[in-house]
């Protein structure tokens, strides 16, 4: 079978809860002016992007995300890394990241426009963070979880210094720190839309925020499938880009149970 393949259930379920859905409206279940069925939201969908308005709030909603997240991802690997291999610095920085992991970084907007003025740095930076804390907290794990046989292993066949980390350490946290950039990417997303929501004019974020301000709940249910499709296309890309640096990682993939 080809592991590139999608899953069936993968397909199956949304068509499921697709039909579900148009059967609760059909038998009055759900009201359709609060929850659209799927067959008044696809066409409306369609408009909406053959309109061209919902594209050009997708495109600045990406362009703030590959900002935050390229400015987030080699500093925080890198942190990560230092982080892990030296216990002095953990031990230093530690304390300080755990703090603003657990601060909303959406809060720290108001601080960060009083610094930076309000603009697009603002926003950026404050999607930066957090894709920032939650990457360099899982390379560090990545790192702290490499087991000591395998580098007793390494040094055993002679490797040190720049050859452990590049051939031993490296690839065996490889795999974390891929996790962590998945789940980091996605923050990052929510982080983007949640400061648009906030304090933005463009964006799908904002383009939520004005479906709501105008009751327009087809326009907001196009916002949520657009948003949880970039997010799955995003997602998937980033775990097929892992899948190609460590063909190793996939064979523990299935889980226990097939």
């Amino acid at each position: 079978m080809d592991k590139r393949a999608v899953p069936l259930g993968s397909v199956v379920s949304p068509v499921v809860v697709a039909f579900l859905w148009e059967g609760a409206v059909a038998a009055g279940l759900l009201r359709p002016a609060y929850l659209p069925p799927p067959s008044r939201l696809v066409p409306h969908l369609v408009r909406l992007l053959a309109g061209g308005d919902l594209w050009s709030h997708m495109a600045v909603t990406m362009e703030r995300l590959g900002m935050s997240f390229a400015l987030a991802v080699l500093p925080a690997v890198a942190l990560g890394l230092c982080l892990g291999m030296w216990r002095g610095l953990r031990l230093a920085l530690e304390p300080i990241l755990t703090s603003l992991y657990a601060i909303p970084k959406i809060a720290l907007l108001p601080l960060i426009m009083l610094v930076l003025g309000v603009g697009e740095r603002a926003l950026i930076f404050t999607a930066t963070l957090t894709g920032f804390l939650q990457m360099t907290v899982s390379t560090m794990g990545g790192v702290l979880g490499v087991e000591r046989t395998v580098l007793e292993a390494g040094r055993n066949y002679g490797a040190t210094g720049w050859r452990l980390f590049r051939y031993v350490l490296l690839p065996s946290a490889l795999p974390e720190i891929f996790t962590g950039m998945r789940i980091g990417l996605g923050l990052t997303l929510v982080l983007v839309i949640a400061v648009e929501l906030t304090a933005a004019q463009v964006g799908l974020g904002a383009f939520l925020w004005t479906a709501g301000q105008t009751l327009s709940v087809q326009n907001l249910f196009a916002g949520f499938v657009v948003i949880g499709a970039l997010g799955l296309i995003l997602t998937y890309g980033l775990e097929r880009l892992g899948d190609r640096l460590m063909p190793w990682r996939e064979r523990g993939r299935d889980g226990f149970f097939v």
